[in-house]
C-alpha cells in the first residue's frame, strides 16, 4: 500500500507514470505523516542527500514534473505484519533519504 499527500486528482496520473497497480491512498491532510513523526519543512529539503538526489535525477534524465502534494513533506516506509507487528520503521531526514530496498524486501519477506 502507498500513502501520498497529493489530490485525489494526482492518483491516476501516479499510476500511468510507475505503473503501481496497489493500493493507492492519499492523505492531504497529513494526518498519517503527523502519526508517524514524519520530517516536514524547508529544513527537511536541504541536506547532502537531497542536493546529490537532484543531481543523479538530472544525470539519469529526469527533470522532473508538476509537484504533487506537499513539497516540504517527507515520508518513510512502514511495513506491517500479520498480528499488526511493525516489522519495518523508516522516516526519511530529507528529501532523497529513502530506505535501502534490500531492507523493505527482507521486512515484507519476514511474515511470509
Amino acid at each position: 500500500m502507498v500513502i501520498g499527500n497529493g489530490a485525489v486528482s494526482h492518483i491516476a496520473p501516479f499510476r500511468k507514470a510507475t505503473g503501481y497497480g496497489g493500493i493507492l491512498l492519499t492523505d492531504p491532510e497529513l494526518k498519517t505523516y503527523r502519526a508517524l513523526n514524519f520530517r516536514s519543512g524547508m529544513g527537511s529539503m536541504i541536506g547532502l542527500k537531497s542536493v546529490a538526489a537532484v543531481v543523479r535525477s538530472v544525470g539519469n534524465g529526469h527533470t522532473g514534473g508538476m509537484i504533487q502534494g506537499n513539497a516540504l513533506q517527507q515520508g518513510g516506509a512502514l511495513v506491517v505484519g500479520p498480528g499488526n507487528t511493525v516489522r519495518y520503521f523508516y522516516q526519511s531526514r530529507e528529501a532523497g533519504d529513502k530506505p535501502p530496498v534490500a531492507e523493505l524486501l527482507r521486512a515484507g519477506e519476514a511474515g511470509e
